[in-house]
């Protein structure tokens, strides 16, 4: 169903690059870390909101993005190096894990 994004996100976090897209009407860029499928059987990113735009709430911080809502995805040459805190491979409000860091 969404075969692209997931091809995409699995280079993306595979590479550690940055990501930006459209989500509900703001941009986001962020570095992704974990791309699965939650107990609600939606097929969900984890990741690490990077830039503050006037649209996003605030950065650094962790967000869920619903697949089905993401769009104009772009991979950037922007490398993130690191784990974020509180970041768990395990994260247990998924029910499939698909990729991650």
């Amino acid at each position: 169903m969404y075969s692209y994004l997931l091809e995409e996100l699995s280079k993306a976090i595979g590479a550690r690059l940055l990501v930006q897209f459209d989500y509900n009407g703001a941009v986001y860029v962020v570095e992704p870390h974990l791309v699965g499928h939650n107990h609600r059987h939606q097929d969900c990113l984890c990741a690490w909101l990077a830039q503050e735009t006037k649209e996003a709430e605030a950065k650094n911080c962790w967000h869920f993005f619903m697949l089905s809502d993401i769009k104009n995805l772009k991979l950037l040459d922007e490398r993130f190096f690191q784990h974020r805190p509180g970041y768990d491979p395990y994260d247990n409000s998924m029910s499939r894990i698909y990729y991650r860091i």
